[in-house]
């Protein structure tokens, strides 16, 4: 369905029967989460939704009654994608398990959910307005956009307010943001979630905020895949001597231990793109920036605690998963997930 130029869906509750609400709603957020309605009754459930689709991100408004959420390990693998999810809370509360990081967001309040990464929740009857970014649009270091996920802004604090109500406005005039507006309107965006959340994280997990730090980090990520990247790479680049950069890093575990971290990350998130047969270890090996097969496997099953090739076979569920939201007619989602990664 679409404007002039945007992308958009509608759920109306009531145009439709209960059981048609819950099943449009159930596949329109089903790339982002399983949802059932509270104690699993469709007696009283009800959810209505107005979601744009600006190429940049995604914004909606949406009103439901209570549910849980739930978002697995298969589910993150069959999905595919790197996006941080921004929930405003107009109206009712939200208690959640953020990958083991447990809170609650209250009225007002801003949650950032990272959709590479398990969750679960249960909310109230409640009224929120949703704003998905892809992770390369934020003006943050790798570091600290992980330790986003369940991390939140209070919504009485300055930032907060702030946030607030500029989600509360782009979701008003979601409908004009097309083309240059919109992308202005992500860059706005961006300073706002990532100037908020670098404050929440800094003041809930102390997360060290060195600029000199911040800017090699940014380096690392955009050269992560490159098998050149090292120390050394390091050093030439930005004309630091070995005991400068080893000092700068040494807080976060050390330069080569962050490298090979962030390799790993990157491998996990895609583990179902290297596909099962023969070599897939290796292919998965030398994409993420590893010098071989045997350096990887090794880094990867320390890591994870398990080998790689398991992992790979573990994975076909998720891939099955995918298999099944790609051939849902109406998983409008997943289509414009994909689209906001093939955009950055």
């Amino acid at each position: 369905m679409t404007t002039d130029t945007i992308e958009h869906q509608v759920i109306r509750s009531h145009e439709l029967s209960r059981d048609e609400n819950f099943e449009y709603w159930r596949a329109g957020v089903s790339s982002l989460f399983e949802a059932r309605p509270s104690k699993d009754e469709l007696e009283n459930f009800r959810a209505d939704l107005v979601s744009y689709n600006l190429g940049y991100f995604l914004i909606g408004k949406s009103s439901t009654t209570a549910q849980s959420f739930r978002r697995t390990r298969e589910l993150v693998a069959a999905t595919g994608v790197d996006h941080l999810l921004i929930q405003l809370y107009v109206g009712g509360e939200c208690a959640y398990d953020a990958d083991g990081g447990v809170a609650k967001g209250v009225r007002g309040d801003i949650v950032c959910f990272d959709l590479s990464r398990p969750m679960q929740s249960q909310t109230s009857d409640m009224d929120i307005i949703s704003l998905v970014l892809p992770r390369s649009l934020l003006r943050l270091t790798p570091r600290v956009i992980d330790e986003m996920h369940g991390s939140r802004v209070m919504g009485d604090s300055t930032l907060g307010i702030l946030l607030g109500e500029h989600m509360m406005s782009m979701a008003k005039v979601a409908p004009r943001l097309a083309g240059a507006e919109g992308r202005l309107a992500a860059e706005v965006a961006s300073v706002l979630v990532s100037s908020s959340f670098s404050a929440a994280v800094a003041a809930e997990r102390e997360t060290l905020m060195d600029i000199n730090l911040q800017t090699i980090q940014l380096f690392i990520e955009r050269n992560v895949t490159n098998p050149a990247l090292s120390p050394e790479m390091i050093m030439r680049h930005f004309a630091l001597s070995r005991s400068a950069l080893y000092r700068l890093f040494e807080p976060v575990g050390g330069i080569a231990n962050y490298i090979r971290e962030r390799r790993l990350k990157l491998a996990y998130l895609k583990l179902t793109s290297v596909g099962t047969a023969r070599g897939s270890v290796a292919k998965l090996a030398y994409s993420t920036g590893f010098p071989s097969e045997n350096a990887f496997s090794r880094a990867f099953q320390q890591h994870y605690g398990i080998r790689p090739s398991d992992a790979i076979r573990n994975a076909e569920a998720g891939i099955r998963l995918k298999t099944d939201l790609e051939s849902d007619s109406d998983n409008w989602m997943q289509h414009w997930l994909e689209g906001l990664r093939r955009t950055t």
